[in-house]
């Protein structure tokens, strides 16, 4: 009987230690101290809404942040986003959304996402990739296929399509011939017969005035042609104009310096419809109103307003129109090669016309009998009042009184004044003095005023007198409440 009991509870004891070390082999690995884990996610695209990344992971107590990180086709530049989560060891579920109004995110563009988890020692964790493409779902698209380009477009026939592939195909074809590039990636052309939706894509921030955009970054053009247009002189000027920037952005594309935004659109226009009357008359009107812009104002972006717009547009056909009759169209094709390289303005100017940007913007002015253009913006502040007693010249525009504008500021100072200021200087020459003297004077008021408070109260009395004790007035006639009755704070007034 003993021995049963015996054996009972060693059965016991025995179970209850398979039940513990079975308990230990199930609990999760996180629980451990293993590494954390996350999976690819999931996306869910909603066009003019949003992308939203859905996934899961293995979480510990190491793992400090949560993120996702989002590659955008056509962009250096990646979207990092912290993941908010209440998990903070074991499976969690995670999910945030890539907010995509008009304008921020074109169709036909990859959007490449993957969650990254970052550790107490600084390590990361990262996740496999999802890439999920971002596209117009709002319509059935119609689609055909050229040598070079895709024409994607809802209203209109095969007639319409196939007739926007043939001017498209057309256009790459000869500029590609002419700048002596060859274009292997596809191209998509997505044509859009209503305004409004048409604007949806491009954004609320495009000028009113847009009938096309191209993109080179993601070899996409977009464009506003309703399909009773497709013949309109207008339609064969935008899809060349448009699609000689995707070629333009073949030949110059570097990783260092894109070109003049002057000359890339200039050539778009000079390419697709020449230097022509209308052009030409504006640069005209705005030469007898004086209102012609320098090349250099329009290098980087074109104004906003709609007729300085259209000027900008004109400036830059006609800059390259006396580019091509000055030095050749050989000299534009080498140009545009050249910033291939990487070199900067100057150098590619230089290398293709020897002569850099502002010798070539100084003949085009020359050639059409304009003169120098006077800068608009922000100007030299006149010359300020000069100090009474001042005995140095008036100063000139743009220079510190008493400060010669090549020479040194102490050779520079009229005689006797002090080399630390000038003589009308109160914050670098007379207001230290000032402030020094009223030092010593408060310093000396104090010391009088503790020898009168001994004075009354010999240093045995333990009462506090009423009132406080007043300094004898023989004690220094000169100090008021530690403040100079001399006028010394009156020095110097009126030349602040």
């Amino acid at each position: 009987m003993a021995m049963t009991m015996i054996g009972r509870r060693w059965a016991r004891l025995v179970l209850s230690v398979a039940l513990g070390l079975g308990a230990v082999a199930m609990t999760p690995q996180v629980a451990q101290g293993a590494s954390p884990e996350v999976g690819a996610p999931t996306a869910t695209v909603r066009f003019l809404e949003g992308i939203t990344f859905t996934g899961t992971a293995i979480l510990a107590a190491d793992v400090t942040r949560v993120e996702l990180v989002v590659d955008l086709e056509g962009s250096t530049r990646s979207i990092v986003a912290d993941v908010p989560t209440t998990v903070t060891s074991g499976p969690a579920t995670l999910t945030w959304t890539l907010e995509t109004p008009g304008g921020f995110l074109l169709p036909n563009t990859d959007v490449t996402g993957r969650f990254r988890l970052t550790l107490r020692d600084g390590s990361n964790v990262v996740g496999p990739s999802t890439t999920v493409r971002y596209d117009d779902t709002r319509f059935a698209w119609k689609t055909v296929t050229g040598d070079f380009v895709t024409v994607h477009w809802v209203d209109g026939g095969q007639t319409f399509g196939l007739r926007a592939m043939q001017i498209a195909d057309e256009a790459v074809r000869a500029v590609a011939t002419l700048l002596g590039v060859t274009e292997r990636d596809p191209i998509d052309f997505y044509i859009y017969g209503d305004r409004t939706a048409f604007y949806d894509v491009i954004g609320p921030g495009a000028r009113e005035n847009v009938g096309g955009e191209a993109h080179p970054d993601i070899r996409t053009l977009f464009a506003n042609i309703s399909p009773d247009a497709v013949d309109d002189p207008w339609v064969g000027i935008v899809i060349p104009h448009e699609l000689t920037h995707l070629v333009f952005d073949t030949a110059v594309r570097n990783a260092y310096h894109y070109p003049l935004r002057w000359l890339n659109e200039g050539i778009a226009v000079y390419l697709s419809e020449g230097y022509g009357k209308g052009d030409r008359s504006a640069v005209r009107d705005a030469l007898k109103a004086g209102t012609l812009m320098p090349l250099r104002a329009i290098g980087a972006q074109f104004p906003t307003t709609q007729d300085r717009f259209f000027l900008a547009y004109s400036e830059s056909v006609a800059a390259v129109s006396f580019l091509v009759d000055r030095y050749g169209r050989d000299a534009m094709v080498t140009l545009v090669r050249s910033y291939g390289g990487g070199l900067s303005d100057d150098e590619a100017f230089r290398t293709a016309l020897g002569t850099d940007v502002a010798g070539f913007e100084a003949a085009w002015l020359d050639s059409i009998g304009a003169p120098t253009p006077s800068p608009l913006g922000p100007q030299p502040a006149p010359p300020g009042p000069v100090p009474a007693g001042w005995a140095g010249a008036a100063p000139t525009p743009g220079t510190v009184a008493g400060e010669s504008p090549s020479a040194s500021p102490v050779a520079s100072l009229p005689p006797g004044s002090n080399p630390g200021g000038s003589t009308g200087d109160l914050g670098s020459g007379i207001l230290p003095l000032i402030a020094m003297a009223l030092g010593v004077v408060v310093v000396v008021a104090l010391w009088v005023r503790r020898k009168s408070i001994r004075r009354v109260a010999p240093a045995s009395a333990t009462v506090v007198p009423a009132s406080p004790p007043q300094p004898e007035a023989a004690a220094d006639p000169g100090v008021t409440g530690g403040v100079p009755d001399d006028g010394a704070a009156g020095h110097g007034e009126g030349s602040r």
